[in-house]
């Protein structure tokens, strides 16, 4: 256990036991301050407590200024005073507290005690100069709802000025600090390099990973409220703690960086995962994304298993996983979903976040609740529904639909196929990103046992075509099969833009034989080897490659196009909106997570048989 020294040797302070002095004026001497003022606050600060720091070797601070005060007595001065009684408070979003060092050193992190903590989360960045003009950003985040000294850990550097800067809280726009210190090197624990403890009955899991935020999913044997530790690399300096206690947990991390790499350990009681990393996504104007995708894959069975490990290969990781529907056979049971997709996902899923899309066969059990309950997706909708959504990646916008809803199997009260169709013309309009990706389960264009879902394709390709989507990816049918660039119910005619539709169900089901000949429309299509589709988009070119699970490339296909030069704009990035998912009795431990025998493999053709769906367009609709 590392020591936690206290801030500094006379500092036996205790927290602020409030007087009428403590609070912010209501009216702001500075003219420059936001007209909304806060609201008088009542103390909650115990006394009798010493502040300490964590994982914080102390810097000895020369001289403290700030952007302003609140022309009350609380200067920028009492947040080095050893005193917890008072502090430094600034308005308005951007005040910033600066500890000048007095020399250039070693700094590697900051540790900052929040007036009142516990009652509001700050919004702040830590920055680092030499010459106290030009600051570099060194880490961007929130406070933990606590009154305790938090330690802000980042990558070393030698500064002799370091900022903390405030973007308001989320009560007001003032920014107030009762002591704050500059740390010198590294004190924070190392990352444990191993899963100790009891295992967790499903290890964790990344959900609805966007440039700012992370969800980390897990469960955990018994009920308790687990946290994860997080940061740079190996280094964990920040913590993220369940909101509720129970057995299914998603845990969000926020004020990430766009792109980079993260690492995390969970710790649930009484078991600890080691060391894990994973990338946020990359912010709009990054020119290189790498994801992966497939469909038809949740058996647990010899063949998913191939196509995991060669997945899971460095050659052939991508950021993502992209999956397209059937990911448990045969019902989508809860169980199912843990015991052939969790399980034998487990390795790959730790690192790459998922990011799916509901099959036919999810659907068997009560219209895919068990998907909903086990996945946490973006809910960027009107109806906040996980079953269809969008995110971004880079240059890339992706698009997720619910095509059983498309085609009629879902109840009213569970999806609207018309409010879906809307809200995807909306959505694929207003994105200004160069390339769009859209997928589904259900093919517009199969020449397998399904045939082409034509319902999907009235309904939705004049849509992609008049907003410019670049590729479409499916599922369903167990092959794989890429069309020619396709426009309304034909091959685009030459020198006019089309768009290549592809089926990707070769993942593990069972793989089955293509009913006819190949159809002219057809570029390339392939019922014998299982296997995933790689796509990299770098700058203007797209390239999907079909790679097997012996590692071998089957089919490549090339986009290009030239990239619009006015199409960046200032979106500001933003947390990923999500729902929270089922909430437990943490006394209760819920009847469909109690232990049962494991399922074997769904690796027979009656495991991964399709139930009658509804009727379609007759194929004399298709010219």
């Amino acid at each position: 256990m590392s020591n936690r020294p206290i801030l500094s040797a006379c500092l036996l302070g205790v927290l602020c036991s409030a007087v009428s002095g403590c609070d912010e004026p209501l009216s702001s001497p500075d003219k420059s301050a936001p007209v909304e003022t806060p609201a008088p606050e009542e103390a909650s600060d115990v006394a009798g407590t010493p502040l300490t720091a964590p994982d914080c070797r102390i810097l000895t601070t020369q001289l403290a200024t700030a952007s302003g005060d609140d022309g009350a007595g609380s200067v920028a001065a009492n947040s080095q005073d050893d005193d917890v009684s008072t502090r430094w408070s600034g308005p308005g979003v951007g005040a910033f507290l600066t500890m000048d060092l007095g020399s250039s050193q070693s700094v590697a992190g900051v540790t900052v005690a929040w007036h009142r903590g516990n009652e509001r989360q700050n919004h702040f960045v830590l920055s680092t100069s030499v010459d106290g003009v030009s600051f570099t950003q060194a880490l961007a985040g929130d406070s933990a709802l606590n009154t305790q000294a938090q330690t802000y850990a980042f990558s070393a550097r030698q500064a002799r000025y370091v900022r903390v800067t405030v973007n308001g809280n989320t009560v007001n726009d003032w920014a107030s600090i009762t002591e704050a210190r500059a740390c010198g090197e590294r004190t924070v624990p190392p990352a444990p390099t191993a899963d100790s403890g009891p295992v967790l009955p499903r290890l964790p899991y990344l959900q609805s990973v966007g440039p700012t935020s992370a969800i980390i999913a897990f469960r955990s044997g018994v009920s308790c409220t687990p946290f994860v530790r997080f940061g740079d690399g190996s280094l964990l300096a920040r913590t993220a703690t369940a909101t509720v206690a129970g057995w299914r947990h998603a845990v969000k991390l926020e004020g990430l960086r766009p792109g980079q790499s993260y690492g995390y350990s969970v710790e649930a009681c009484g078991s600890v995962t080691g060391l894990r990393t994973f990338r946020t996504a990359s912010a709009p104007g990054t020119p290189r994304v790498r994801f992966t995708t497939m469909g038809d894959f949740g058996t647990g069975g010899s063949a998913q298993s191939k196509v995991m490990a060669a997945m899971n290969k460095p050659e052939w990781r991508g950021e993502f996983l992209v999956a397209l529907g059937d990911n448990a056979y045969s019902s989508g049971t809860d169980q199912e979903f843990q015991d052939r997709m969790f399980k034998p996902m487990a390795a790959l899923l730790r690192e790459v976040p998922v990011f799916p899309v509901l099959g036919n066969h999810e659907y068997v059990t009560s219209q895919g609740q068990p998907y909903l309950d086990n996945f946490y997706l973006p809910a960027n909708n009107p109806a906040k529904s996980e079953r269809y959504y969008s995110f971004d990646w880079g240059n890339v916008h992706f698009v997720a639909l619910d095509s059983n809803c498309a085609i009629g199997m879902a109840s009213s009260d569970r999806c609207s196929a018309s409010a879906q169709q809307a809200w995807a013309e909306q959505d694929l309009a207003a994105s200004k990103l160069p390339w769009k990706v859209v997928f589904f389960h259900h093919p517009a264009w199969s020449s397998g046992e399904h045939g082409s879902q034509l319902t999907v394709r009235r309904a939705y390709a004049p849509m992609f075509e008049k907003h410019g989507v670049d590729l479409v990816l499916t599922g369903h049918d167990h092959n794989y099969e890429r069309s020619k660039p396709m426009k309304g119910d034909a091959v685009a005619p030459s020198g006019t833009r089309g768009i290549p539709y592809v089926v990707v169900g070769s993942g593990g089901a069972t793989l089955r034989s293509f009913p006819s000949s190949q159809p002219s429309w057809t570029a390339l299509r392939d019922n014998q080897v299982y296997g995933f589709m790689d796509v990299i988009v770098d700058g203007g070119t797209l390239t999907a490659r079909l790679i097997t699970s012996t590692g071998t490339v089957r089919d490549t296909l090339t986009l290009t196009k030239t990239l619009p030069t006015t199409w960046m704009t200032t979106t500001k990035l933003e947390a990923m909106e999500t729902v929270p998912g089922p909430v437990d009795d943490p006394a209760r431990m819920p009847e469909s997570l109690r232990a049962r025998p494991p399922l074997p493999p769904a690796d027979r053709l009656e495991d991964v048989a399709d139930a009658p769906e509804p009727p379609v367009l007759s194929a004399e609709d298709v010219p």
